[in-house]
């Protein structure tokens, strides 16, 4: 059995909205983004999306600071992608170990986690980190629960997460539902792409 470790924001919780709501309120945006402002932004990079908000790249992880805090209020606002909660429910099942690393806080992933009762099923959620070290992050969570990188798959929705994994050759299953533009995912040749949340078992089972 694998271990899997899960991004978080675009791949299990849908919380594109909620993060470029509070990106405005911080940069104090006078204007709102209209739908279709919002529907043309997806699919970008965040670094993409914070430049369509006029946020220099070096404010972001200052942002990002006082952007986990004011997340934490919201966290009901931010749905469950659709079928996500049964692929994490049969991979447990199955006998996989399920982790998360995520650049939202710890505080919040649980939060969220336990929300849709799903907390149980992870054996560790570390938060925080930090959009230009990731690669570090999942390693360390890897080293910390005695993990080999050739045993994990890393399943993640940005083009950070394919290059993080890249760095330290773990397999790495991209999914088109986030926050990434999907032709471009594939530019980066992950392990595999998963485009609805059931392919990840169906994936898995090859791997």
């Amino acid at each position: 059995m694998a271990a899997i470790i899960f991004d978080f924001d675009g791949t299990i919780a849908d919380s594109f909205e909620v993060i470029v709501d509070i990106f405005e309120h911080i940069t104090k945006r006078k204007e709102k983004l209209t739908e279709e402002q919002m529907t043309e932004l997806r699919g970008y990079p965040l670094q993409v999306v914070a430049e369509r908000l006029n946020v220099p790249w070096w404010r972001i992880p200052f942002l990002l600071v006082r952007g986990r805090r004011m997340m934490a209020r919201r966290m009901k606002e931010v749905p469950i992608f659709d079928g996500i909660s049964k692929v994490i429910e049969e991979l447990h099942a199955e006998g996989h170990e399920l982790f998360i690393v995520s650049s939202n806080s710890g505080r919040n992933v649980r939060k969220f986690l336990k929300q849709h009762h799903l907390y149980k099923y992870f054996v560790e959620v570390r938060g925080n980190a930090g959009l230009l070290g990731k690669s570090r992050a999942i390693k360390r969570a890897a080293w910390a629960n005695s993990l080999k990188v050739h045993d994990c798959v890393y399943i993640g929705d940005e083009t950070r997460d394919v290059l993080a994994c890249k760095v330290i050759n773990m397999r790495i299953i991209a999914v088109s539902w986030g926050f990434a533009n999907k032709d471009f995912l594939e530019s980066l040749h992950p392990t595999a792409m998963a485009h609805q949340p059931q392919d990840i078992i169906r994936i898995l089972e090859e791997l």
